[in-house]
């Protein structure tokens, strides 16, 4: 790794850190604009680093989770998508925690573009991610104790309703949240 690449990764990472540490300290004082702030800055960083051919899985998701505009979200949870399939190419064999991780951010990615589907009227698409990413976040749940995750965020139930309410549909709008 050259000292260019090594000054970009260093800055992303600096960008993630900041990050993290300004966002929780906006949601928990419910400051919704300096949270827009916050998330647009990171947003620079994340997408300056990608012009430089430095993308991160858990960057992309992370932009993803607090951004508002659907388009956008979709953007960014497809490029951590990319991301993991790109990173899972050049990794040693993963260890359960890893395993766990990828398969568990997969579906968490699907189930979110599946949302923002679901959201602006588009069930049949909706359905199609969240046949996707079921069958991930019940790998990811079989590796939940083999992995050491202690908490269950219940991802699959949460793909598993939002596909039942869709499937209820028949036809008209959806205005699933």
């Amino acid at each position: 790794m050259d000292l260019e690449e090594l000054a970009h990764r260093r800055a992303l990472g600096d960008a993630m850190i900041t990050f993290v540490s300004e966002i929780m300290e906006h949601v928990t004082i419910r400051d919704d604009v300096m949270r827009q702030v916050v998330t647009e800055k990171y947003r620079r960083s994340v997408e300056e680093a990608a012009r430089h051919g430095i993308e991160v899985s858990l960057c992309w998701h992370s932009l993803a989770v607090w951004t508002e505009i659907g388009k956008e979200r979709i953007g960014y949870f497809a490029r951590a998508l990319d991301c993991l399939n790109a990173e899972s190419e050049t990794e040693p064999p993963l260890s359960a925690h890893q395993n766990w991780a990828t398969n568990h951010m997969q579906a968490d990615c699907l189930y979110e573009i599946a949302r923002v589907h679901a959201v602006e009227g588009s069930p049949e698409v909706a359905r199609r991610f969240l046949e996707e990413a079921l069958p991930l976040a019940r790998h990811a749940e079989t590796m939940r104790i083999p992995a050491g995750i202690t908490h269950d965020d219940k991802l699959e139930g949460k793909i598993a309703v939002l596909h039942g309410k869709l499937s209820a549909l028949d036809g008209g709008s959806c205005a699933v949240g």
